[in-house]
């Protein structure tokens, strides 16, 4: 049976930075986390489901998510999660939010100069930790060299 909205929200909620702990023995937030990206990927309403992954990386950006992780991997097969993804780096970025506008600007895209601005707004943004600040100065560096 197909969870809900307000299923799947509420799991995702109780997800605590404490569960990405690798050195907890009980920590399972990445299990949980691909549990639910799995059973998320065969849905295809970005406008729905997006805006949760996205508060997850928002409200756990200290964690570990993945490398790009489970949350990426499931934004990245929708179409239309790009808007939404303006509207988290606008919010909050986060070490994932950054690095994802940084893979879309990889694309050459013809609106790259809106990434490159966001990028730049992410590295002096005051609600990005100084870690996602330094790492969108370091992105900004890389697309300036890849020119």
């Amino acid at each position: 049976m197909r969870r809900n909205l307000t299923e799947i929200a509420a799991e995702l909620q109780a997800l605590d930075v404490l569960d990405f702990d690798v050195t907890r023995l009980d920590a399972n937030g990445s299990d949980q986390l691909d549990a639910i990206c799995t059973e998320l990927a065969e849905r295809d309403d970005p406008q729905q489901w997006a805006p949760l992954l996205y508060a997850v990386m928002e409200r756990l950006y200290m964690a570990d998510l993945g490398s790009p992780g489970p949350l990426v991997h499931t934004l990245e097969t929708w179409r239309g999660y790009r808007p939404l993804l303006v509207e988290s780096l606008r919010r909050k970025p986060t070490p994932l939010t950054v690095w994802m506008a940084n893979r879309v600007l990889n694309g050459n895209p013809p609106d790259a100069p809106q990434w490159l601005q966001l990028i730049q707004e992410a590295a002096s943004h005051p609600m990005a930790s100084p870690q996602v600040q330094a790492d969108a100065r370091d992105f900004l560096t890389y697309q300036a060299t890849r020119s």
